[in-house]
Protein backbone atom coordinates (compact mmCIF):
# COMPACT_ATOMS: atom_id res chain seq x y z
CA UNK A 1 0.00 0.00 0.00
CA UNK A 2 1.36 3.42 -0.94
CA UNK A 3 1.82 6.14 1.73
CA UNK A 4 -0.89 8.23 0.05
CA UNK A 5 -3.36 5.35 0.14
CA UNK A 6 -2.51 4.68 3.79
CA UNK A 7 -3.13 8.35 4.56
CA UNK A 8 -6.53 8.16 2.90
CA UNK A 9 -7.47 4.98 4.76
CA UNK A 10 -6.48 6.51 8.10
CA UNK A 11 -8.80 9.48 7.59
CA UNK A 12 -11.64 7.31 6.31
CA UNK A 13 -11.27 5.03 9.32
CA UNK A 14 -11.75 7.94 11.73
CA UNK A 15 -14.63 9.44 9.69
CA UNK A 16 -16.30 6.52 7.86
CA UNK A 17 -19.01 8.62 6.23
CA UNK A 18 -16.49 10.27 3.91
CA UNK A 19 -16.27 7.20 1.67
CA UNK A 20 -20.00 7.26 0.92
CA UNK A 21 -19.91 11.05 0.47
CA UNK A 22 -17.15 10.78 -2.13
CA UNK A 23 -19.12 8.16 -4.03
CA UNK A 24 -22.25 10.32 -4.05
CA UNK A 25 -20.41 13.40 -5.32
CA UNK A 26 -18.96 11.40 -8.19
CA UNK A 27 -22.37 11.70 -9.84
CA UNK A 28 -22.22 15.52 -9.97
CA UNK A 29 -20.35 17.07 -12.88
CA UNK A 30 -20.74 20.73 -11.87
CA UNK A 31 -19.71 20.38 -8.20
CA UNK A 32 -16.10 19.92 -7.11
CA UNK A 33 -15.70 17.88 -3.91
CA UNK A 34 -12.53 17.21 -1.94
CA UNK A 35 -11.27 16.22 1.50
CA UNK A 36 -7.88 17.26 2.93
CA UNK A 37 -6.20 16.02 6.06
CA UNK A 38 -4.79 18.38 8.69
CA UNK A 39 -1.58 18.65 6.67
CA UNK A 40 -3.60 20.04 3.73
CA UNK A 41 -2.99 16.85 1.70
CA UNK A 42 -5.81 15.58 -0.50
CA UNK A 43 -7.27 12.29 0.72
CA UNK A 44 -10.54 12.23 -1.27
CA UNK A 45 -12.14 13.93 -4.26
CA UNK A 46 -14.85 13.35 -6.82
CA UNK A 47 -14.24 12.85 -10.53
CA UNK A 48 -15.09 16.49 -11.32
CA UNK A 49 -12.38 17.72 -8.96
CA UNK A 50 -9.82 15.31 -10.43
CA UNK A 51 -10.59 16.62 -13.93
CA UNK A 52 -10.43 20.26 -12.77
CA UNK A 53 -6.96 19.57 -11.34
CA UNK A 54 -5.85 18.32 -14.76
CA UNK A 55 -5.30 14.77 -13.54
CA UNK A 56 -6.33 11.44 -15.04
CA UNK A 57 -7.18 9.55 -11.87
CA UNK A 58 -7.84 9.99 -8.18
CA UNK A 59 -4.63 8.10 -7.42
CA UNK A 60 -2.62 10.97 -8.92
CA UNK A 61 -4.25 13.38 -6.47
CA UNK A 62 -3.94 11.52 -3.19
CA UNK A 63 -1.31 12.77 -0.75
CA UNK A 64 -0.54 15.92 -2.72
CA UNK A 65 -1.15 19.52 -1.68
CA UNK A 66 -2.67 22.44 -3.59
CA UNK A 67 0.81 23.89 -4.09
CA UNK A 68 1.80 20.73 -5.96
CA UNK A 69 -1.24 20.86 -8.24
CA UNK A 70 -2.20 24.47 -8.88
CA UNK A 71 -0.39 27.71 -9.78
CA UNK A 72 0.96 29.58 -6.72
CA UNK A 73 -1.64 32.34 -6.63
CA UNK A 74 -4.59 29.95 -6.66
CA UNK A 75 -2.94 27.57 -4.17
CA UNK A 76 -2.24 30.42 -1.76
CA UNK A 77 -5.91 31.40 -1.77
CA UNK A 78 -6.97 27.82 -1.10
CA UNK A 79 -4.55 27.48 1.80
CA UNK A 80 -5.68 30.69 3.47
CA UNK A 81 -9.22 29.39 3.32
CA UNK A 82 -8.13 25.99 4.66
CA UNK A 83 -6.50 27.70 7.63
CA UNK A 84 -9.84 29.26 8.60
CA UNK A 85 -11.28 25.77 8.89
CA UNK A 86 -8.35 23.80 10.28
CA UNK A 87 -6.96 26.36 12.72
CA UNK A 88 -10.18 27.93 13.93
CA UNK A 89 -12.75 25.22 13.23
CA UNK A 90 -14.83 27.82 11.37
CA UNK A 91 -16.98 26.70 8.46
CA UNK A 92 -16.79 28.59 5.16
CA UNK A 93 -20.31 29.19 3.88
CA UNK A 94 -21.42 30.45 0.47
CA UNK A 95 -18.02 31.97 -0.29
CA UNK A 96 -18.07 33.58 -3.72
CA UNK A 97 -14.73 32.80 -5.39
CA UNK A 98 -13.15 34.01 -8.60
CA UNK A 99 -10.66 31.85 -10.53
CA UNK A 100 -8.51 33.36 -13.27
CA UNK A 101 -6.97 31.01 -15.80
CA UNK A 102 -3.69 31.66 -17.58
CA UNK A 103 -5.70 32.43 -20.69
CA UNK A 104 -7.26 35.36 -18.84
CA UNK A 105 -10.67 33.70 -18.71
CA UNK A 106 -12.48 34.23 -15.41
CA UNK A 107 -14.63 31.62 -13.70
CA UNK A 108 -16.76 31.84 -10.57
CA UNK A 109 -17.62 29.32 -7.87
CA UNK A 110 -19.62 29.28 -4.65
CA UNK A 111 -17.68 27.30 -2.05
CA UNK A 112 -18.40 25.63 1.27
CA UNK A 113 -15.83 24.09 3.64
CA UNK A 114 -16.41 22.40 6.97
CA UNK A 115 -14.18 20.65 9.52
CA UNK A 116 -14.38 16.86 9.76
CA UNK A 117 -14.16 15.45 13.28
CA UNK A 118 -13.74 11.99 14.76
CA UNK A 119 -15.99 10.40 17.40
CA UNK A 120 -14.19 12.35 20.13
CA UNK A 121 -14.77 15.70 18.38
CA UNK A 122 -11.15 16.16 17.26
CA UNK A 123 -10.53 17.74 13.85
CA UNK A 124 -9.09 15.16 11.47
CA UNK A 125 -9.72 16.78 8.09
CA UNK A 126 -11.72 19.34 6.16
CA UNK A 127 -14.29 18.71 3.45
CA UNK A 128 -15.21 21.20 0.78
CA UNK A 129 -17.41 21.66 -2.26
CA UNK A 130 -17.35 24.31 -4.97
CA UNK A 131 -20.25 24.78 -7.37
CA UNK A 132 -19.50 26.19 -10.81
CA UNK A 133 -21.68 29.21 -11.53
CA UNK A 134 -23.17 29.84 -14.94
CA UNK A 135 -22.79 33.45 -16.04
CA UNK A 136 -26.28 34.99 -15.79
CA UNK A 137 -25.75 36.94 -18.99
CA UNK A 138 -25.29 33.66 -20.85
CA UNK A 139 -28.76 32.52 -19.83
CA UNK A 140 -30.39 35.10 -22.09
CA UNK A 141 -34.16 35.04 -22.39
CA UNK A 142 -34.46 32.27 -19.80
CA UNK A 143 -34.35 35.01 -17.17
CA UNK A 144 -37.56 36.51 -18.52
CA UNK A 145 -38.52 39.93 -17.08
CA UNK A 146 -35.55 39.87 -14.71
CA UNK A 147 -33.02 39.86 -17.56
CA UNK A 148 -32.86 43.64 -17.88
CA UNK A 149 -32.40 44.16 -14.14
CA UNK A 150 -29.69 41.52 -13.90
CA UNK A 151 -27.93 42.94 -16.95
CA UNK A 152 -27.93 46.32 -15.21
CA UNK A 153 -26.00 44.81 -12.31
CA UNK A 154 -23.29 43.82 -14.80
CA UNK A 155 -23.20 46.70 -17.25
CA UNK A 156 -23.51 49.49 -14.66
CA UNK A 157 -21.75 47.81 -11.76
CA UNK A 158 -19.44 50.81 -11.31
CA UNK A 159 -22.43 53.07 -10.63
CA UNK A 160 -24.26 53.40 -7.32
CA UNK A 161 -27.02 50.79 -7.68
CA UNK A 162 -29.95 50.39 -5.32
CA UNK A 163 -31.28 46.85 -5.33
CA UNK A 164 -34.65 48.13 -4.09
CA UNK A 165 -34.93 50.37 -7.17
CA UNK A 166 -34.21 47.45 -9.49
CA UNK A 167 -36.84 45.38 -7.72
CA UNK A 168 -39.40 48.14 -8.10
CA UNK A 169 -38.60 48.43 -11.80
CA UNK A 170 -39.61 44.79 -12.38
CA UNK A 171 -42.65 45.03 -10.10
CA UNK A 172 -41.31 43.02 -7.17
CA UNK A 173 -40.63 43.73 -3.53
CA UNK A 174 -36.93 43.66 -2.53
CA UNK A 175 -37.38 40.27 -0.83
CA UNK A 176 -39.21 38.80 -3.85
CA UNK A 177 -36.55 40.18 -6.18
CA UNK A 178 -33.78 38.63 -4.10
CA UNK A 179 -35.49 35.22 -4.03
CA UNK A 180 -36.11 35.23 -7.79
CA UNK A 181 -32.56 36.29 -8.67
CA UNK A 182 -31.10 33.73 -6.25
CA UNK A 183 -33.22 30.95 -7.73
CA UNK A 184 -32.22 31.85 -11.30
CA UNK A 185 -28.53 32.60 -10.86
CA UNK A 186 -27.42 30.98 -7.61
CA UNK A 187 -26.44 34.41 -6.25
CA UNK A 188 -28.19 37.25 -4.48
CA UNK A 189 -28.39 40.62 -6.27
CA UNK A 190 -25.71 41.98 -3.93
CA UNK A 191 -23.44 39.02 -4.72
CA UNK A 192 -23.98 39.56 -8.45
CA UNK A 193 -22.97 43.20 -8.04
CA UNK A 194 -19.85 42.26 -6.06
CA UNK A 195 -19.02 39.61 -8.68
CA UNK A 196 -19.22 42.16 -11.50
CA UNK A 197 -17.09 44.71 -9.62
CA UNK A 198 -14.39 42.21 -8.64
CA UNK A 199 -14.25 40.88 -12.21
CA UNK A 200 -13.85 44.43 -13.56
CA UNK A 201 -11.10 45.10 -11.02
CA UNK A 202 -9.29 41.89 -12.01
CA UNK A 203 -9.26 42.99 -15.66
CA UNK A 204 -7.97 46.43 -14.70
CA UNK A 205 -5.24 44.96 -12.50
CA UNK A 206 -4.07 42.66 -15.31
CA UNK A 207 -4.35 45.08 -18.21
CA UNK A 208 -3.51 48.54 -16.81
CA UNK A 209 -1.02 50.26 -14.53
CA UNK A 210 -3.70 52.36 -12.84
CA UNK A 211 -3.14 52.90 -9.09
CA UNK A 212 -5.27 50.78 -6.79
CA UNK A 213 -7.20 53.85 -5.67
CA UNK A 214 -8.16 54.60 -9.28
CA UNK A 215 -9.09 50.95 -9.92
CA UNK A 216 -11.33 50.97 -6.85
CA UNK A 217 -13.24 54.09 -7.91
CA UNK A 218 -13.52 53.03 -11.57
CA UNK A 219 -14.96 49.64 -10.60
CA UNK A 220 -17.56 50.92 -8.15
CA UNK A 221 -15.85 50.36 -4.78
CA UNK A 222 -16.13 53.02 -2.09
CA UNK A 223 -12.36 53.23 -1.66
CA UNK A 224 -9.16 51.21 -1.93
CA UNK A 225 -9.81 49.50 1.40
CA UNK A 226 -13.20 48.25 0.17
CA UNK A 227 -11.58 46.98 -3.04
CA UNK A 228 -8.87 45.15 -1.09
CA UNK A 229 -11.35 43.59 1.33
CA UNK A 230 -13.79 42.31 -1.28
CA UNK A 231 -11.12 41.31 -3.82
CA UNK A 232 -9.28 39.24 -1.24
CA UNK A 233 -12.52 37.62 -0.10
CA UNK A 234 -13.24 36.55 -3.68
CA UNK A 235 -9.76 35.50 -4.79
CA UNK A 236 -7.85 34.71 -1.61
CA UNK A 237 -5.15 37.28 -2.41
CA UNK A 238 -4.92 41.10 -2.21
CA UNK A 239 -5.13 43.17 -5.43
CA UNK A 240 -1.43 44.04 -5.46
CA UNK A 241 -0.39 40.39 -5.25
CA UNK A 242 -2.85 39.49 -8.01
CA UNK A 243 -1.38 42.17 -10.27
CA UNK A 244 2.20 41.06 -9.60
CA UNK A 245 1.30 37.45 -10.44
CA UNK A 246 0.16 38.49 -13.91
CA UNK A 247 3.21 40.65 -14.50
CA UNK A 248 5.59 37.76 -13.76
CA UNK A 249 6.46 34.81 -16.03
CA UNK A 250 3.96 31.99 -15.67
CA UNK A 251 1.45 34.29 -14.00
CA UNK A 252 -2.19 33.33 -13.74
CA UNK A 253 -4.13 31.07 -11.51
CA UNK A 254 -5.38 28.05 -13.39
CA UNK A 255 -4.89 26.08 -16.55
Amino acid sequence: MTPARRLRDDVFRTAPGLAATEELFDSLADVLFCVKDCGRRYVAANDAFVRAAGLRSRAELLGRTARELFPPLLAAGYERQDDEVLANGAAVRDRLEMVTRRTGEIGWFVSQKVPVTDAAGRKVALAGISRDLATPRDQGDALGPLAEAIEELHVHSADPIRVAALAERVGLSPSQFQRRVLALTGLTPRQLLTKARVEAAARALKDTDAPLTAVAVACGFYDQAALSRQFRAATGVPPGEYRRAFRSPGGGTSE
